[in-house]
């Protein structure tokens, strides 16, 4: 087992993507174009427009984030949530509360069924 920390202090500032209150860190690489990193959004930061090069999958793990889509929707995103992003498919983060965001990017990535828009299950007890 290899520990990884993926707190603030271990993270670099993020310089590009316009980015402001933003520092990275990358966690672990797959196979082919596989990563999986951390983003930590301080109060107000942002990142407008981060790498399309990967299908993305934003999971929030703390905080709340804003991902905007131009033109689309302007989505507000709590801990526990997250979205997930085809290749080249632009979107900007942005958070008035701070957050930590874990992203995993590949080539393609499909969601699960089961999870998407998964507050309509509220209380239902789903299928094992």
């Amino acid at each position: 087992m290899r520990v990884i920390h993926f707190t603030q202090p271990a993270a670099d500032p993020l310089k590009s993507f316009d980015s402001t209150g933003a520092s990275f860190l990358p966690l672990a690489d797959g196979e082919g174009d596989t990563n999986i990193s951390c983003l930590h959004l301080e109060m107000d930061g942002k990142v407008e427009s981060p790498s399309l090069s990967h299908a993305a999958a934003l999971l929030i793990a703390h905080g709340r984030v804003t991902i905007e889509q131009s033109p689309g929707p302007r989505i507000h995103f709590s801990g526990g949530k997250g979205a997930l992003f085809e290749q080249n498919e632009p979107y900007t983060l942005k958070s008035e509360t701070g957050a930590i965001i874990l992203i995993v990017e590949a080539q393609q990535l499909t969601a699960h069924t089961r999870r998407l828009n998964a507050t309509k299950d509220r209380g239902r007890q789903l299928a094992q």
